[in-house]
């Protein structure tokens, strides 16, 4: 794992950091603060790039298909792992998302909203955009060996997570918690492929169509 630190150093400084800033604060106000760097660019920009954390990822396994099956089952099952741990905490923790949790707690605060986000009101804990961009940044960075571009794929994760929070649509412990789920399952899948060659997996589609 050391060949991936360019990725892993960036992100355990990422734990740190928001680690104290989520002890040392309270829970609202944090989210205000972390909201306040707000700007009509960065509406445009969040409420667009936060999808990289939604289906962006099947684009990128389909893509895959014509590079490496084995790219592509990776990419997919970290993805579907993930998303079933993501899935069973939301449904065992159902805590309200920003939106709902200051209309309950801080009804005079007026959060900031960009227009065209529809703002969810349950299952924050823990942030599923923010999980599929960590595991997918993951999956790639195992596949290559650039160190800059595994810093890269840590700052287009990281962003991912930071979107959730710009939009209102996760708290600071969301991100942290769901960068985490992203992170350590697709460790545990690179384990079990490292375990398993599957030789057939070495093809791709365009092996395929350049038999034809």
């Amino acid at each position: 794992m050391k060949k991936y630190w360019a990725f892993y150093i960036p992100y355990l400084l990422f734990v740190l950091i928001l680690s104290v800033l989520i002890l040392c604060n309270e829970k609202a106000d944090l989210h205000l603060w972390f909201t306040s760097f707000n700007s009509p660019v960065g509406d445009v920009f969040f409420h667009y790039y936060t999808y990289v954390g939604d289906w962006i990822p099947y684009l990128v396994i389909a893509g895959l298909l014509f590079y490496r099956y084995r790219m592509a089952l990776f990419v997919l099952v970290s993805q579907l792992a993930s998303g079933l741990v993501s899935i069973i905490i939301k449904q065992t923790w159902n805590e309200p998302r920003p939106i709902l949790y200051f209309q309950q707690h801080f009804p005079s605060v007026q959060l900031h909203q960009v227009v065209g986000e529809h703002l969810n009101t349950f299952h924050s804990f823990t942030s599923g955009h923010t999980i599929t961009a960590f595991a997918l940044f993951l999956a790639l960075t195992f596949y290559t060996k650039n160190p800059l571009l595994h810093f890269l794929y840590f700052v287009l994760a990281l962003l991912v997570g930071y979107s959730r929070i710009y939009l209102s649509q996760h708290f600071a412990i969301d991100v942290l918690v769901g960068s985490f789920i992203g992170v350590s399952v697709t460790i545990i899948c690179k384990y079990y492929f490292d375990k398993n060659p599957m030789r057939w997996a070495d093809g791709s589609l365009r092996d395929v169509f350049s038999r034809k």
